[in-house]
């Protein structure tokens, strides 16, 4: 369950970094004014951006059914937490456990050793095994990027917008769920994928990752939409291991 969450967070960001270095070489010598930035322009600077980057904390958010096992038992609903380059990640969780009860799982990986915390005591234990994986995917530049980084269709620039009283660049770019869907365990699976995201236009600190399914995507409460908030890029974040 946690494997699969972390490999969904990971396709939100890499997505960014997908596109970005795809148009890296194409950035021009002299700086272009916010008005004749192209979509190309705007993520290569964000991609480089979020490359420096060696903290973030983040919110994700769920509309539709996402289930994040096969057996389609744990819906998945929101989390929050926060990571640090290269190996710490702490976050906490919500899922639909069977239709029923609504269950917090609560996780810290700190230099490839995992705890979760119990669902019936809330507290701390080794992470089982099969929990095993590496976090630092989510800030990878190359394994994993460069195998897709031609697959990105379509980047176009939308109308600038506001959040949270930043003014941000709206990117647009479709990708089709064969490129993304291992990545993603399969979780959101209706293709092609749209993906949005806002970049702040001072800084290019990528503010809000959403990946959604097509309107007409089959099946039950369906489109599927992830929303990932991405913020206080760079601050002073420890993540220790649970006493």
């Amino acid at each position: 369950m946690i494997k699969r969450f972390l490999i969904a967070l990971a396709v939100l960001l890499s997505v960014l970094a997908i596109s970005g270095q795809a148009g890296l070489a194409n950035l021009a010598s002299t700086p272009a004014t916010p008005v004749t930035l192209t979509a190309t322009d705007i993520l290569a600077r964000a991609s480089e951006q979020l490359a420096d980057t060696q903290t973030v904390r983040f919110k994700l958010e769920i509309e539709g059914d996402t289930y994040i096992d096969p057996g389609r038992t744990l819906k998945l609903l929101e989390a929050e937490g926060e990571l640090a380059r290269p190996d710490r990640v702490r976050t906490e969780f919500k899922v639909v456990a069977l239709e029923r009860a609504t269950v917090t799982v609560q996780l810290i990986i700190v230099s490839g050793h995992w705890w979760t915390t119990d669902l019936v005591t809330g507290e701390w234990t080794d992470a089982p095994v099969e929990f095993e994986y590496d976090p630092s995917v989510l800030f990878d530049n190359q394994d994993g990027i460069g195998p897709i980084m031609d697959r990105v269709e379509n980047a176009e620039r939308l109308e600038d917008d506001k959040l949270d009283g930043r003014k941000t660049y709206h990117i647009r770019a479709v990708v089709d769920q064969e490129i993304i869907g291992p990545l993603t365990s399969n979780t959101i699976d209706a293709t092609p994928v749209t993906v949005d995201l806002w970049i702040d236009q001072e800084t290019f600190d990528v503010l809000r990752a959403r990946l959604a399914e097509p309107e007409d995507a089959p099946g039950p409460d369906r489109p599927a939409t992830w929303t990932l908030d991405l913020f206080d890029h760079g601050a002073t974040i420890e993540i220790e291991p649970p006493e």
